[in-house]
């Protein structure tokens, strides 16, 4: 994912050609100032749970990499509080998750995965990932510009220090392109 006013499509496609023993598809969206997809397998509701993911409402996309094990029940949860599911994926259970408990979600999340919620307008995003640290989520910067990926190959190149989000951690990556970070224990930082 690249985010940021010098988002750039060949930058972006080195990227994710980068990831390309990971799955058998790639998927992206591509707009003004963010250029989001994922290289995955095909494994729960093939046809439906198409990412990068994003609410009915277009405020918010999703690129996840994991499995959330209690999605079933966090699932029933969420239908009882309202939301409407158009998938059986994990994937919109941990994007509704979001949207109804904010950074409380990741405490909600029993699995392995790293994940970045876009809010798209603002440009902002939050990167989570889990408590052991099973799924890896990277992250580099360079001028108008911040880079996440699931493996560190597909951020080399770019000529910007490489950070990794530790294990359980969650935060914020605001539209300066500061990453902030803390365990999923305490409060994500803004």
């Amino acid at each position: 994912m690249s985010i940021g006013p010098e988002a750039d499509p060949a930058t972006f496609r080195r990227m994710l050609a980068a990831l390309a023993p990971r799955g058998e598809v790639t998927e992206t969206r591509q707009e003004g100032g963010l250029l989001a997809g994922v290289r995955r397998l095909r494994i729960v509701d093939r046809e439906r749970a198409v990412q990068p993911w994003v609410t009915p409402d277009k405020r918010h996309l999703l690129c996840y990499n994991g499995e959330v094990f209690n999605h079933h029940e966090l699932r029933a949860e969420l239908t009882r509080l309202g939301y409407a599911f158009d998938s059986v994926s994990d994937t919109e259970v941990v994007l509704a998750a979001f949207r109804q408990w904010g950074e409380e979600a990741v405490r909600r999340l029993r699995g392995e995965y790293a994940f970045v919620v876009v809010e798209r307008a603002s440009g902002r995003a939050y990167l989570a990932r889990d408590p052991l640290g099973v799924k890896s989520l990277y992250w580099s910067r360079s001028p108008g510009c911040l880079h996440l990926a699931s493996e560190v190959k597909a951020l080399v190149g770019h000529g910007a220090p490489i950070s990794e989000v530790p294990p359980g951690h969650h935060g914020w990556a605001g539209r300066d392109g500061a990453v902030r970070t803390c365990p999923a224990s305490a409060p994500g930082g803004r």
